[in-house]
């Protein structure tokens, strides 16, 4: 079965603690894991503006892979205005 792994490099402009940041990204990782993805924040915990998240996700076939990684893009890009995504990188495995 194929599947993806992709790092989302988030910028959150109104931070101003960690706190805030947590605050920031928890409804975002709650809405991924509706997605059946497996989410993690792999990088920057300690940067109150900038943020990695690790997403990965088993599926059928690669069509089904690639709209599912758009979906979340546009998730993010469209549903949370707080946070900017800078950079997604992906890799799929077949």
């Amino acid at each position: 079965m194929p599947w993806f792994i992709a790092t989302f490099s988030l910028y959150l402009p109104g931070c101003q603690s960690l706190k805030q940041k947590r605050s920031a990204l928890a409804p975002l990782l709650s809405r991924l894991k509706r997605y059946n993805l497996s989410v993690i924040e792999a990088a920057h915990q300690d940067n109150w503006q900038t943020a990695e998240l690790k997403v990965a996700k088993l599926g059928l076939n690669r069509a089904q892979l690639d709209r599912d990684l758009a979906e979340v893009v546009s998730l993010i890009e469209n549903d949370f205005h707080d946070i900017t995504l800078t950079e997604v990188k992906s890799e799929f495995y077949i």
